[in-house]
């Protein structure tokens, strides 16, 4: 990273911030002629400055640059975005033992345990208020996913984006077998019943009508963690990953529904390269869909399958964040930054661009989704984003570490060499032997 040289004269220095900026939410300005503006002045360095955001989560290239780099170098000219992909010698890990500690870190809210426990993250409430940054334009639900994983309700991280579930559908393959499309509202019972109806053998080539995608994406319905944050202990042997287990497994054992491998993240590729299979449930995977329906793919989208007995709920606050690093020398300009990417104007464009539903309180906001993207129109995506999302849970650092255990023991389920309640039982025990190690 380039020497910064802080030895300016105090004029180029300086810029004052107050009052409220339209384009960020947050405050940039000077002494107006009739006398101070009302916020408190915050006097910022404006010497050059590059920071650098590591990638922890999936993020297209052109949204970090439309979303993330363009708007805070047109903001503030003198501070630059860096990203920072993880590869061999650059994961997270090896910068902290390097000594390379990234200034920001882009992550999701089941992972954020993970960065407090290296002693990466610090409260960043007092660095919002220092430089007035406005956190009541915030969804408290999705804040609230934040703080709840710190002790004293620390935050440690700004929200980014919001995700969502949603049932895509491939028309051409209901066309094709004269089967009605899905439906907002279908319960799991519902769309395991059309699954039925769309998976077949057909001139050589199978076609499977459900793909769950794998059991994380099923799981945020229900609130459910393989660990117990607080407890710091496993939470799979219990009624909500017993109903999990066993509805899995009914959409998986259709006939022709078997995916060729399980767990794989590859139900996607399936739908939209492949296109095979005929309905997917997972998260958005709407800027993807452009390139395959230029490929031949006509979808379209309904709600996510519910369980009759929650009629409402189709995941919890699932958050794509920005934190900065406690080790960082530059906290304001990394504020500042942060200030300007989770601003209306931002958002907006976020919204309309790039089809990311906004965290932000607006609820203008969610009527844009998708509309400077053409290819979304006519499609029902209005449906798909109404609903409140239900509280995350208590992420623990374990989380995705627990992941391969807790899979491991669903495919023995899965394939009959395990009952339910022992697959459950030994998940369980899987996991808390993992934590285990993972404290000596």
């Amino acid at each position: 990273m380039k020497q910064r040289n802080r030895f300016i004269t105090a004029a180029s220095l300086l810029i004052f911030i107050s009052g409220c900026s339209s384009s960020t939410g947050g405050t940039i300005g000077t002494e107006s002629k009739g006398g101070p503006t009302s916020a408190p002045k915050v006097i910022v360095d404006t010497s050059p400055v590059t920071l650098t955001l590591y990638i922890a989560t999936g993020i297209a290239d052109k949204d970090v640059k439309n979303l993330i780099v363009d708007p805070v170098k047109k903001k503030y000219p003198h501070i630059t975005i860096e990203p920072l992909i993880p590869g061999q010698g650059t994961k997270i890990e090896d910068l902290v033992t390097a000594g390379k500690i990234p200034d920001l870190i882009y992550t999701w809210n089941g992972d954020l345990g993970k960065f407090k426990q290296m002693d990466l993250l610090e409260d960043m409430t007092p660095l919002a208020k220092k430089n007035n940054v406005d956190l009541g334009r915030f969804e408290p639900v999705v804040l609230e996913s934040i703080t709840k994983l710190a002790e004293k309700s620390e935050l440690y991280a700004l929200p980014f984006s919001l995700n969502f579930n949603a049932t895509y559908y491939n028309k051409e393959l209901f066309d094709k077998f004269g089967v009605p499309y899905p439906k907002d509202g279908m319960t799991w019972d519902e769309a395991i019943e059309l699954g039925k109806k769309m998976s077949r053998l057909d001139n050589g080539v199978t076609y499977r009508g459900l793909d769950s995608d794998q059991l994380g994406r099923m799981s945020t319905q229900l609130s459910l963690t393989m660990v117990d944050g607080k407890a710091n202990k496993a939470s799979v042997n219990n009624e909500g990953w017993k109903k999990l287990f066993e509805t899995a497994k009914r959409v998986w054992s259709l006939p022709n529904n078997t995916p060729p491998k399980m767990m794989t993240f590859n139900g996607g590729k399936w739908f939209m390269e492949d296109k095979n299979v005929a309905m997917l449930t997972t998260a958005n995977i709407l800027s993807s869909l452009e390139s395959a329906e230029k490929n031949g793919l006509n979808w379209d989208v309904v709600t996510f399958p519910v369980y009759k007995e929650n009629p409402n709920v189709y995941r919890y606050a699932e958050a794509h964040l920005i934190a900065i690093t406690k080790s960082t020398k530059y906290k304001d300009q990394a504020m500042q930054a942060l200030d300007v990417i989770t601003s209306e104007e931002v958002q907006r464009l976020s919204v309309r661009t790039a089809a990311k539903p906004s965290p932000l309180k607006n609820p203008e906001l969610k009527k844009e989704l998708g509309a400077d993207m053409p290819f979304l129109k006519g499609k029902n995506l209005q449906s798909v984003i109404k609903d409140t999302p239900a509280p995350a849970p208590y992420f623990s650092p374990y989380e995705n570490d627990s992941r391969g255990s807790v899979w491991g023991s669903f495919e023995e389920y899965f394939n009959d060499t395990k009952d339910l309640n022992t697959a459950l039982r030994e998940a369980d025990e899987k996991v808390n032997k993992l934590l285990d190690s993972k404290k000596k």
